[in-house]
């Protein structure tokens, strides 16, 4: 469980998620080029949430202390 909410990594998850489902619609309509974007979009939200992932646990060791 989070135990502070970093908002700057909240909007990038919930913008890249919400970019990445737009751009595969967009897709689905017959731009192959927008598959490039919603795969760049989804990429960065999933590398976000694991870097909140990582700190979370670092923060987590260090009260354990």
């Amino acid at each position: 469980m989070l135990r502070g909410v970093r908002w700057s990594s909240l909007a990038v998850v919930l913008g890249g998620a919400a970019l990445a489902l737009v751009c595969a619609g967009i897709a689905l309509r017959g731009s192959p080029w927008a598959w490039l974007v919603a795969a760049v979009c989804a990429a960065t939200a999933v590398r976000e949430v694991r870097a909140l992932r990582r700190l979370d646990a670092a923060a987590r060791r260090r009260v354990r202390r």
